[in-house]
């Protein structure tokens, strides 16, 4: 006989990892916490190319709201399209990072 385990997974966690990206990155819809990471930072390294800094005079929390705001708006989603650490974002795409740029132009001052 099988049983069949429901698992709950928060809005917030089913919205950051939804069940269809988590099974193309991982054939599951629970990877281990080390697993999660560990794609993750490859794909930090690997979008270095898409990357752009904000100036420090901009804090870091404005920049991560005004930024936020547009990638939602977008449709992009957090780690899987596109990473904030501090005062930089790196896309997966080269034309996501070039939507961006004409989006923020004037909103805060960007080195790319």
């Amino acid at each position: 006989m099988q049983t069949t385990q429901k698992l709950f997974r928060s809005k917030t966690y089913q919205h950051l990892f939804p069940d269809d990206l988590m099974l193309s990155a991982f054939n599951t819809t629970t990877p281990t916490q080390q697993q999660k990471n560990e794609y993750f930072f490859n794909c930090w390294m690997n979008w270095k190319e898409n990357e752009c800094r904000c100036n420090t005079q901009t804090s870091s929390s404005l920049f991560k709201s005004l930024t936020k705001q547009f990638c939602d708006g977008m449709g992009l989603k957090e780690f899987w399209d596109y990473q904030l650490k501090g005062h930089q974002i790196r896309f997966k795409e080269p034309t996501m990072k070039a939507f961006y740029l004409v989006a923020m132009q004037g909103q805060v001052t960007l080195l790319c």
